[in-house]
């Protein structure tokens, strides 16, 4: 009962800090995550649209936004140590905090005059870097600190619980030229939220979006561009929980499952007990006792037992909750930290009484289903003593089977779908190689020049090192996700609007292919001689030239490259062909990539230099060296984010090794709950028939006939219990399907395997009290009352 409940309060807890609890808001159910939209590049919001829907609510009274708001991250150098630390920046208009209506716990958040390009540098700190790096000292507020080496003045400090967006440490303005954004020069790309009226509905909202779309492309249109836009809105608590709620739901049906097995069992076995004391009861009831009574006693004492489990579950919940916390940092880290408080302990409370009563309804039963005669009498030496008992424990240990074998398979598929996860070819070898980022800030790198000279600088002297055998950078480290863009490729026919092809796009230093042992399949790679005014060049890997050249080699043709002015690109020739990289995780198929020199990037995308390193020995010990290297060049620019790559690549199965090994542990709990109800059982039987036994042994009957008969017994509880679990799981797998890999929801070898597991562990659990059964001395077992 304790497991029961404590797994059923350990993940409420989750589900109620993710799905059910109200973003902590004023009025919450009035935020939208308002989405641009584009089918080919996925859901993006630019600046500009930002700018004109803002313009449209403020001047139409009938619009249904009172406010918008739009905010980025990004990250910022801290150089008021020894050594510059990093910090993760959200960048925010000014209306991004009015839109929410947060109020800070100190100072004051952003005035309009300081969200403009050129203001003066102001921030907001996060209660935890406030805590963290400033002791909590509230004096911070006003005074000046050094971020990417410009002094920035304190003007708040956020409550600790304003987390938004995730992760952040401090608070910048994202200072947009308004002008610049609404003529569509250099669009940023930016996430934007709004407030709706308080009487406008999610559908009256999304319908006026709908509206306004119409707007946004005809401003597109006059602008001679391509319109990239559909606006949808989305309420904002289901646009930050939308990747983990097909995982929370599916676990809360896992934890439903295995509650109820768990109430089976204790019913099972309150059940026995109160067959062992039907001699009591019958005696009572002789005696003038209400049989209300009696069930009242049975339900007092099942729910004094729930109670008590409740209060041991309540404490295993706690120890769940650290253990997934431990896992949201090592791999979990999208959700917020999770607590043990009263409303789950409320949640708790009510399971525990619910199930204190499910518990007591079985012996309640059959307290009524025995004649106070019979039972006074003793025992009766026909098998036919007993039949209601022996139907509800029976029924009860065949739901019990059912609901594991579901949870069983389901378990499987995940654990199936992982393991393929984890045995994927990346397309590339991570072993021994060291990732980490260093991003250029400052004024000291605002010319290309000197970003160039720093980055060339350090690859060589990196790769000068004793150690390394190669060093690269890469625009954007395998693993995670990349840009995108659509392109075109010259001497095709132009096609239509709209449907232009789309690739992935990757910046790269000569070495990157070799640093993670690439294949080179056709041409060759790019290198030191792509860059510096040379032609432009670019490499594809297979997926490309599969897709975009069937039947012919991809060299020699050109290709559009992006560029700030979309409607003037540049060429670029295909000179080589890679191996395809599963650049946007594991779990994603190949995109076409197109691969352009690294330090040919117009700003700011060279200041962001991801480095990859290949080591001869352990790469994690050479990241001091690293580190000082760096900061012999620049003491004011970190190294962080430092990772294998190897652990890289397992943070980002994080999620779904968690849902594997979390499903897979209630399915093992539940599983073994029902191989013990399968053995209380026939154990049961066995001692009901004690006297038939021995009358056959009499008689000659072979003890292995006897052993025989009580597996059969409990084979046909083993078939049933099977048969429907297997219908369960089938009906019930197609919940898996986002959370699967290379695995059907149906897929028969998991089936077949979990059934066959399943059959065998109920065999096994009725050969004990068969094998007991026949080894009993007909003699004794004749004097049995």
């Amino acid at each position: 009962m304790a497991l029961g409940i404590g797994a059923t309060a350990a993940i409420f807890s989750v589900v109620n800090t993710v799905l059910l609890r109200p973003l902590p808001f004023p009025h919450p159910n009035q935020l939208y995550s308002v989405i641009g939209g584009n089918t080919k590049l996925g859901d993006i919001s630019m600046a500009p649209d930002y700018f004109i829907l803002r313009e449209i609510a403020h001047r139409d009274p009938n619009s249904t936004i009172t406010e918008m708001g739009a905010y980025d991250t990004a990250g910022v150098n801290w150089t008021g140590a020894d050594l510059a630390e990093r910090w993760v920046a959200g960048q925010t208009t000014a209306s991004f905090f009015t839109t929410l209506q947060a109020q800070p716990l100190y100072g004051r958040t952003f005035l309009p005059e300081e969200d403009r390009p050129g203001a003066d540098k102001v921030a907001i700190l996060s209660y935890a870097l406030w805590q963290r790096r400033f002791g909590g000292d509230p004096a911070i507020v006003g005074q000046r600190i050094r971020l990417d080496r410009q002094v920035t003045l304190v003007i708040g400090i956020m409550p600790r619980w304003f987390d938004f967006p995730q992760g952040s440490d401090l608070w910048i303005p994202l200072a947009l030229d308004e002008a610049q954004q609404r003529a569509r020069g250099n669009t940023r790309l930016v996430d934007m939220i709004a407030r709706a009226k308080s009487s406008a509905t999610a559908s009256e909202f999304d319908r006026e979006l709908q509206y306004r779309t119409q707007t946004l492309i005809s401003d597109y249109k006059e602008r001679g561009l391509l319109p990239m836009v559909n606006l949808s809105a989305q309420p904002l608590q289901q646009r930050l929980t939308g990747n983990t709620r097909p995982a929370l739901l599916v676990f809360s049906g896992a934890v439903a499952l295995m509650m109820l097995i768990v109430c089976f069992t204790v019913a099972n076995l309150m059940l026995a007990r109160a067959t062992s004391r039907r001699r009591e009861i019958a005696v009572r009831v002789a005696l003038g006792a209400p049989r209300r009574r009696i069930v009242s006693q049975l339900l007092t004492e099942s729910m004094l037992i729930s109670l008590a489990g409740g209060g041991l579950g309540l404490a295993l919940a706690e120890g769940a909750i650290a253990a997934f916390d431990a896992s949201r940092q090592a791999g979990l880290a999208g959700l917020p930290q999770v607590f043990l408080d009263w409303t789950t302990a409320g949640f708790a409370l009510i399971v525990t009484m619910l199930a204190g009563l499910t518990c007591g309804l079985a012996p309640s039963l059959g307290s009524l289903g025995f004649g106070v005669q019979e039972a006074l009498q003793g025992e009766s030496r026909s098998a036919s003593s007993g039949k209601l008992v022996r139907r509800i424990r029976q029924g009860l240990v065949v739901a019990q089977l059912g609901l594991s074998l579901t949870l069983l398979i389901g378990a499987g598929l995940l654990a199936k779908s992982f393991y393929q996860l984890r045995n994927t070819d990346p397309g590339y070898r991570p072993e021994n190689v060291l990732t980490a980022r260093v991003n250029l800030a400052g004024p000291s790198y605002t010319s290309v020049d000197r970003q160039k000279k720093f980055i060339a600088d350090l690859l060589q002297r990196i790769g000068n090192l004793p150690g390394v055998e190669a060093a690269g950078i890469g625009g954007i480290p395998p693993g995670l996700s990349g840009n995108y863009g659509r392109f075109e490729i010259q001497g095709q026919p132009d096609p239509p609007l709209g449907q232009e092809p789309v690739a992935a796009i990757v910046d790269v230093s000569p070495d990157y292919f070799r640093v993670l042992n690439v294949p080179l399949l056709e041409g060759r790679e790019l290198s030191a001689a792509d860059s510096g005014g040379a032609p432009l060049a670019v490499a594809v890997n297979q997926a490309f030239a599969r897709k975009y050249f069937p039947g012919e080699s991809a060299l020699g043709h050109r290709v559009s490259t992006i560029r700030p002015d979309p409607r003037d690109p540049g060429w670029a020739e295909i000179v080589g062909v890679v191996g395809d990289i599963r650049q946007q995780g594991l779990d994603q198929d190949v995109m076409p990539t197109r691969f352009f020199p690294y330090l040919e990037e117009p700003l700011p995308y060279l200041t962001r230099a991801n480095l990859l390193v290949r080591t001869s020995h352990d790469p994690i010990a050479m990241l001091p060296t690293i580190e000082k290297l760096v900061a012999s060049m620049d003491r004011d620019q970190p190294v962080f984010d430092a990772k294998t790559m190897e652990r890289r690549l397992a943070d980002s199965l994080g999620s779904r090794r968690f849902n594997a090994a979390l499903t897979g542990a209630l399915a093992l709990i539940a599983a073994f709950l029902a191989c013990i109800g399968v053995y209380g059982v026939m154990s049961y039987l066995v001692a009901l028939r004690t006297s038939e036994i021995g009358i056959r042994l009499a008689l000659g009957a072979r003890r292995e006939q006897v052993l025989g008969l009580i597996l059969r017994e409990g084979s046909v509880i083993a078939f049933v219990g099977v048969g429907l679990g297997l219908g369960g799981a089938f009906a019930l797998s197609r919940y898996l399907a986002t959370l699967l890999y290379g695995v059907s929801t149906h897929d028969p070898g998991t089936f077949a395997a979990a059934g066959l597991a399943m059959l065998g562990a109920v065999l096994a659990a009725c050969f004990i009290p068969g094998r007991r059964a026949s080894r009993v001395d007909p003699v004794i077992a004749l004097r049995h009352d």
